[in-house]
């Protein structure tokens, strides 16, 4: 019995478990809320509009898991749609241009990966310096209109169906999580992540080559946001170069609610997954009550910060940390208690020192 109470205690504490718990519970607000919310076209429907932001946390988490941090995936995106917008319009193939579209992701990512890694500069300064960069270039390559002629095949990938109700997109979303779930917990990069999170220094010493992975892992931020790119242009039907602009809030929400530790070294694709379902589902059920934008990033804002406390005490708890810290508070109670027991014996015989 003790080895049965133990197995479902920790699965009461995996993250994924709270994460299906607030899903379903959302959901039922959601649903008093609106009938609209449970019917099949919805329910199919209602992750659709955030497939790109799902994506771009795919290649953000791997970077986090990584103990590094990577805030120019939407920046990257911009650039990524308006070079294909571009190419595509000087009369190459569709499948060719999307192919330079995801090269040039994929080398944004290279070049904050080459800051990072092979220069050891400091990744928040780093990304937060090519977020502006990358979006004065998406201005500088696309200028200020849209581009909005593609063809129905390929805009398919963001907004087609299979039947009438399945998302192409969807499939899309879960294939990208299937595979880099494999890659992240079943091959010798994932684990080279999880180590060089968890200590880079004695991931280094044990022979791992920090400086190629890291610059691996920032090119896959950026190919995953350009994958991101391509579903955006496909569900939006135009390219602009200020694609994506504030959408770096969710990417960042749905990371970090998906239970990745914003310090590195522990993660699961399968968690970022279903934090996105839970964005989504919130987003809907918010925008089925009819409840502003401002209030539904106020919503989100919040949830990152619930995220954030939550994990820290759930690591807490896991590792028995919080049992230590109530411990010294106690003795630290202890502690200021006799001093303030010693100090007022003191006090007592000053003024009165014939009675001591």
């Amino acid at each position: 019995m003790s080895s049965a109470a133990h197995l479902s205690g920790r699965l009461v504490l995996r993250w994924e478990v709270l994460l299906v718990v607030a899903i379903v519970a959302i959901g039922a607000w959601s649903t008093r809320r609106s009938d609209v919310f449970l019917t099949r076209l919805n329910l199919l429907d209602l992750a659709t509009p955030y497939v790109f932001i799902g994506l771009m946390a795919f290649g953000l988490a791997l970077v986090v898991i990584a103990g590094e941090i990577d805030i120019s995936v939407a920046s990257t995106l911009a650039v990524s749609v308006v070079s294909f917008a571009q190419i595509l319009q000087a009369g190459v193939n569709v499948w060719l241009a999307l192919l330079a579209g995801l090269g040039v992701a994929t080398a944004l990512g290279c070049v904050n990966g080459l800051l990072v890694g092979v220069l050891d500069l400091p990744s928040l300064a780093v990304t937060l310096g090519t977020l502006a960069a990358y979006r004065g270039l998406a201005f500088v390559i696309g200028g200020s209109e849209a581009a909005t002629s593609f063809p129905l095949s390929y805009t398919k990938l963001g907004g087609g169906y299979i039947r009438t109700e399945l998302p192409i997109a969807l499939l899309v979303l879960t294939g990208f999580a299937v595979v880099l779930g494999v890659v992240l917990h079943a091959t010798r990069l994932g684990r080279y992540l999880y180590a060089i999170g968890s200590s880079r220094e004695a991931a280094r010493f044990s022979g791992i080559p920090v400086a190629r992975v890291r610059l691996l892992v920032f090119g896959l931020s950026g190919f995953m946001a350009g994958v991101a790119g391509v579903v955006y242009v496909g569900y939006f039907g135009s390219a602009r170069a200020d694609s994506a602009d504030g959408a770096l809030l969710d990417v960042v929400t749905v990371v970090v609610l998906g239970g990745v530790d914003i310090f590195g070294g522990s993660g699961s694709m399968l968690g970022v997954f279903l934090a996105l379902i839970l964005v989504a589902v919130l987003r809907n059920g918010m925008q089925l009550a009819n409840l502003g934008g401002d209030t539904q990033n106020i919503a989100i804002g919040a949830l990152l910060l619930a995220a954030i406390l939550a994990g820290n005490l759930a690591r807490a708890v896991q590792t028995g940390d919080i049992r230590a810290r109530i411990a010294r508070w106690r003795r630290k109670e202890v502690m200021r208690t006799e001093d303030r027991v010693v100090a007022a014996s003191a006090q007592t015989k000053l003024e009165n020192p014939k009675g001591g």
